[in-house]
Parts: structure tokens; C-alpha cells; sequence
């Protein structure tokens, strides 16, 4: 491993963020696993446990995730990641040691790509622990959790995907606060084109396929046409983000 992702990667274990994010986490999904099951809960919130629950409770849990908070903790971490660090004039000191600006942002992309899709998968596994310490080991039915931690590795590579295009915006606009603003008009955007009638652009749009996963497939199999349209989609996004990322900072006049 090259020594600047192993540096960046050690800069992201580091950050207290992340252990107090995924224990809030841990606690949110342990007492919703109990909280649905009630009675009184069951009807307040008009589901059906026999549906949400049991086996299907990773999945019913992963759209919280995905939809808006992990991808809301997911920028405020990188951007404080990269923005700061440009604010400090960070990006410069590499260079003294025959490092280029281009070789720094691939490792963050590097770092920030494999992080998404660990968050992702540590978000599977919280859900899976707490889902067990209600209802037990009927919610490892073996093709049930095949299905359902196929839709986490598909949404694992949509965050990553993502992370690059934090990395490219916030090289585009430096500035920590208006990187994040975008990114929540980006989640408006989202919901819009998801809702909307025109297929051709649901088609093209990067978090189609995530909402295609999550709401239209929810508790049944994904047709693999749709997973592998989903993918190449994502990583068309993922190649120009990259690109993007790479040939602004090449321009950047600091």
C-alpha cells in the first residue's frame, strides 16, 4: 500500500467521528429492532412486523442509511477531510517530498472508496446483530441474507461513488459548508428524479438504481439486469468524478 493511503487511511481510523457515529448507530437500531415490535408502535407507525421484522429487519433498516444519513455523515467527514486540510494549505507539504497533488487525491479517493464500502458493510452488520438479539437465528434464512447483503455490497459501491464526488466537489469549490449545501441540494435533486415520470432520465441518474434497490425490490430478489445497468451506471459516474477530481487540482492556483 502506498504510504500516503496508508497515512490517510490511519487519518480516517483516527477520527473520534466515526466511533461515535456508528455507536449511536448500534443503539438506534437495537432499541427500533425492540420498539417495532410493540403493539403500540406497530400501529403508530402502521407497519407490519411480520414484514419490517425478523429476517427482513437489515433490509427495512439499510434505507436510513443510504437514503440520508449515511450519506449526510459520509460528506461532513470528507469534507472536513479535504477542505480543512486545504484551508491549512496541508496539500502542500506532500509536494516538498516528490509528491504530486495528482498522486494526493487518488489516495484519498483510494481511502475514501474503501471506506464507503466498509461503512456500509459495518451498517449491515449492526443491523444483523441487533435484528439477532430480538428474533434470534431465524433471521439467517441462507437465501434471505444472500439477497439482502447483495443489496448492501450494491449500495456499498453507489456511497463509494459518491465519495468520489465529494472529493471532486469539494476540490471544485473549497469551502467545507457550501460543499455540504450541494450535496443536500443533490438529495432534493434525487428525490425529485426518482419521482418523477421521465425514464430516460431515471435512467442516466446515479441514485436511481440505489432507489430502484431499496423501495422497488424491497424484501424480494433483485433481477440481475437491474444490478448490473445499476453498476455500470455508477461506475460511468465514478470514472468522471475521478477525472474531474484529477484535473481540477491540476489547474488549482493555490
Amino acid at each position: 500500500m502506498h504510504t500516503l493511503t496508508k497515512l490517510y487511511a490511519t487519518k480516517i481510523r483516527q477520527q473520534k467521528l466515526v466511533y461515535i457515529f456508528f455507536a449511536c448507530f448500534f443503539m438506534a437500531s437495537f432499541f427500533y429492532a425492540f420498539l417495532i415490535s410493540t403493539p403500540e408502535m406497530e400501529e403508530l407507525l402502521n407497519i407490519d412486523v411480520e414484514i419490517v421484522g425478523k429476517g427482513n429487519f437489515p433490509e427495512f433498516m439499510m434505507r436510513f442509511y443510504v437514503g440520508a444519513v449515511g450519506i449526510l455523515f459520509q460528506v461532513f467527514l470528507l469534507t472536513m477531510f479535504l477542505c480543512e486540510e486545504d484551508r491549512a494549505k496541508m496539500l502542500y507539504q506532500p509536494l516538498l517530498h516528490g509528491e504530486s497533488r495528482s498522486r494526493i487525491v487518488k489516495s484519498k479517493i483510494i481511502v475514501a472508496a474503501s471506506m464507503s464500502m466498509i461503512f456500509v458493510l459495518l451498517t449491515a452488520i449492526i443491523n444483523y446483530v441487533t435484528a439477532y438479539m430480538r428474533w434470534g437465528s431465524q433471521i439467517f434464512e441462507v437465501e434471505l441474507v444472500m439477497g439482502i447483503v447483495s443489496k448492501y455490497i450494491l449500495s456499498g459501491i453507489y456511497m463509494s461513488c459518491l465519495s468520489i464526488g465529494t472529493i471532486a466537489l469539494s476540490i471544485c469549490i473549497r469551502n467545507t459548508w457550501k460543499t455540504i449545501f450541494c450535496v443536500i441540494v443533490y438529495m432534493v435533486a434525487d428525490s425529485f428524479v426518482c419521482n418523477t415520470g421521465i425514464l430516460f432520465l431515471k435512467k442516466i441518474w446515479i441514485g436511481y438504481y440505489p432507489n430502484l434497490w431499496t423501495f422497488t425490490y424491497e424484501y424480494r430478489s433483485l433481477p440481475l439486469k437491474d444490478a448490473l445497468a445499476g453498476i455500470v451506471i455508477m461506475v460511468l459516474y465514478g470514472i468522471f468524478f475521478y477525472q474531474m477530481a484529477q484535473y481540477k487540482i491540476k489547474k488549482m492556483n493555490f
